[in-house]
């Protein structure tokens, strides 16, 4: 599960690019599990998602990208019913990750 997880964040990753070129909103589920990283994501991205993938649960398989630009990236992270359970903020400028579980608070906060 934390493999549908990575990749499906890295694809949701990979899409805001997409996003940022045609003003067109993108939501990823595990159908898009096909995705991989591309050299473009970084080594910060992939610190991210390891991270990410080690402090939440698996069951957890679709990701929303909400932001994207290039000082932070926000996210949506919930089960395979689309429910929200999870925000990550990534702060680009410090390589600060935050994440949130909607339910229980701040989980993680540190630089990576």
């Amino acid at each position: 599960m934390k493999t549908i997880l990575l990749s499906t964040a890295a694809g949701a990753l990979l899409l805001t690019g997409i996003y940022a070129n045609t003003g067109e909103a993108e939501e990823l589920t595990e159908d898009n599990e096909v995705m991989a990283f591309e050299e473009e994501t970084g080594e910060s991205t992939q610190k991210e998602m390891e991270v990410i993938q080690n402090q939440i649960p698996s069951g957890n398989d679709s990701v929303q990208v909400v932001e994207d630009n290039p000082h932070k990236r926000i996210l949506f992270i919930g089960d395979e019913a689309n429910q929200k359970k999870y925000k990550t903020i990534f702060i680009k400028d410090t390589n600060r990750l935050k994440i949130i579980d909607l339910n229980g608070g701040q989980i993680f906060n540190d630089i990576i």
